[in-house]
């Protein structure tokens, strides 16, 4: 049952971290002012949840001639490939943080170093997704661009009211 809500909590990630690279692969082209936005104040504790992006159907919508069929599945398979090295990636740092976090004394440099590390490998992935997305989307009629804006827009308002993380979640740092 554990392996079972693990591998949904996976699949929900996987979903989460796909929507977010086209929401930031796209805010490249649109702004950054979106993600500034101010958060919501403390009393309004009330978590927006936005559906993820139904990648499919969306495809669908697009019509997409030859040419932007082959950049989606570039843009596709390039943030795919990303985030699977990402989940990769993140999956060694927490082996070694276990090893590390049963030692009597903490070593907190090489956390720090291995933690570094790791959003050192992560960094060049997003960009390339993040490129290919761009690529794709300056490819797309305006009824395209639209069409694909539609559905991407309660992702950017999502990030507009997001409140700050004052540190990393997956680290504690």
């Amino acid at each position: 049952m554990t392996q079972l809500k693990h591998t949904n909590k996976a699949r929900l990630l996987l979903l989460k971290l796909s929507a977010v690279s086209i929401v930031t692969a796209l805010s490249l082209g649109v702004g950054s002012a979106p993600v500034y936005a101010q958060a919501l104040p403390m009393e309004n504790d009330t978590a927006i949840h936005v559906q993820p992006v139904n990648m499919r159907a969306l495809h669908d919508q697009l019509s997409l001639t030859p040419d932007q069929e082959v950049q989606w599945q570039t843009a596709l398979q390039t943030m795919q490939q990303g985030h699977s090295s990402e989940r990769l990636n993140a999956d060694q740092m927490q082996s070694r943080m276990q090893t590390m976090l049963q030692q009597p004394i903490l070593d907190l440099s090489a956390l720090h170093a291995m933690h570094d590390k790791t959003a050192q490998q992560d960094a060049p992935l997003s960009d390339q997704s993040a490129q290919a997305w761009l690529k794709f989307y300056s490819g797309l009629n305006d009824r395209q661009k639209r069409t694909f804006s539609d559905a991407m827009r309660p992702q950017f308002e999502n990030i507009a009211h997001h409140p700050a993380r004052p540190y990393d979640p997956r680290t504690g740092l």
